[in-house]
């Protein structure tokens, strides 16, 4: 009896040995705590933060966009993303796929069928954004602006009030615009014995000024007809914006779309663009992508280019213009002090209905990128004016000299602002039929008038 009872004591105490080593591990799984080693959980992290406050994992966007590859906007936009990522580092992360520019509108609407919007979107199809808003189908930035004083304060006005809808904000309002006018060759101008500046010519002098560069052996303007034949649309804008009447017809605060051409003062800019397409541009505009117009200007083949300032930055890369090339070139605004710009436009926005973190990650990068810091690194690279930004005491200094030429033109010369066709007719007009009937006007298959007559006909099917 004595041992059976000797035996139930040692097994007794048996058991309590191990249901102390046991308790001496506080309930974690996995191996016991020597005692020497800081309390953690099986993650590393502290064993006393909450399982609910576990350190939140990065959140990756993918972001498709058309500034990127070989597109010139990547210049700055692609190493201002490699900024945001190095700032939230461990936090946030955006990642950018490669769109061509002319597929980019079609890409989000293929998307958004989809159900796959992404978390950031840079403008798109006016129309299918507009359809969106109607839906409720994007975040209202209202909230979050009204929460972030500093940043609201330097939103252009005009532009707060266009994303404006129903009291709620869509559409991230712009901080910065840039006014749109084109670049010249100064060494073929001076050949040619062009002395008056652009900004100050009429459009009949610059007329003259195209004839006396011809003279002179020189190709004058980099047209193009090709994608959607912007800088001859850019140029023709300008004519119009010149005229009486155009630049209220080109007004800003417009909000429906022109689908009628049929006004003289469409058909006399037809009737201009048609000038200049059979007598004053390449061999090659017939067809010609930006590609091929930007090159006929950086490789010195025509003396004139309309495109914004974001070019500026290929003037002195050797891989697409000569050495030297950036020092020949001069900026202005178009004649008769014409600047082309808006603020009626769309900009970034945000889908609604995304994860948390999501949203967080995308108001993230449009703080960052609105930031006084990103705003004047993005005028020193692209040009602009920032209204109601203050800017360093050394932004005047950092500007490229054609950027300060530039901005010179529009501070002294610019008398008339107004929006490019592009901003006023239907998106269909401006992406494919525009471009696609310009080669008929040229060889004479289409009058100013027939030609204005048809485009009408093809936007009145996109009302």
């Amino acid at each position: 009896m004595k041992k059976e009872y000797k035996a139930m004591l040692i097994l007794f105490l048996s058991l309590m040995l191990i249901l102390t080593a046991c308790g001496g591990n506080n309930g974690a799984s996995g191996g016991g705590n020597t005692g020497n080693e800081p309390a953690t959980g099986t993650n590393g992290a502290d064993a006393n933060q909450p399982a609910d406050e576990a350190p939140k994992e990065k959140v990756v966007l993918n972001v498709p966009h058309y500034k990127a590859g070989q597109n010139v906007g990547g210049k700055f936009f692609l190493p201002q993303v490699e900024r945001f990522n190095k700032k939230y580092e461990g936090q946030y992360e955006i990642k950018i796929e490669e769109v061509p520019n002319d597929a980019y509108k079609e890409k989000i609407k293929l998307l958004w069928q989809q159900k796959k919007l992404p978390a950031l979107i840079e403008g798109g199809d006016t129309q299918f954004i507009d359809e969106l808003i109607a839906k409720d189908e994007i975040y209202d930035l209202k909230p979050w602006l009204d929460s972030k004083p500093e940043l609201s304060k330097q939103l252009i006005a005009d532009s707060v009030s266009y994303n404006t809808k129903n009291g709620k904000i869509y559409t991230m309002p712009l901080s910065v615009i840039r006014p749109i006018g084109l670049f010249y060759n100064k060494e073929m101008f001076e050949k040619a014995g062009i002395t008056k500046p652009v900004a100050q010519m009429t459009f009949a002098e610059f007329e003259e000024a195209l004839k006396q560069l011809k003279a002179a052996g020189f190709t004058p303007l980099s047209l193009m007809t090709g994608e959607n034949a912007w800088t001859t649309m850019l140029l023709a804008s300008a004519f119009m914006a010149a005229e009486p009447g155009g630049a209220e017809v080109l007004q800003s605060d417009r909000a429906d779309k022109v689908s009628d051409y049929k006004d003289p003062l469409w058909i006399k800019a037809f009737a201009e663009t048609q000038k200049w397409l059979q007598n004053y541009t390449t061999d090659n505009a017939l067809g010609a992508a930006y590609a091929d117009a930007a090159n006929n200007f950086l490789n010195e083949r025509a003396a004139i280019i309309a495109n914004g300032t974001w070019m500026v930055g290929d003037f002195s890369d050797t891989t697409k213009a000569p050495e030297g090339f950036a020092k020949k070139v001069g900026a202005s605004v178009y004649p008769g002090g014409v600047g082309l710009a808006t603020t009626a436009e769309y900009s970034w926005w945000i889908p609604k209905g995304l994860k948390q973190e999501e949203t967080e990650a995308a108001l993230a990068f449009l703080e960052f990128i609105n930031s006084p810091e990103e705003l004047e690194a993005y005028m020193i690279a692209e040009g602009g004016t920032a209204p109601n930004v203050q800017q360093s005491a050394e932004f005047e200094s950092k500007l490229d000299p054609i950027l300060a030429d530039m901005n010179r033109s529009v501070k002294n010369d610019m008398k008339i602002i107004a929006q490019s066709f592009g901003n006023v007719w239907p998106d269909q007009i401006g992406s494919t039929e525009f471009a696609q009937n310009l080669p008929l006007l040229v060889k004479g298959d289409l009058t100013p008038e027939k030609f204005a007559e048809t485009l009408t006909q093809k936007a009145g099917r996109f009302k």
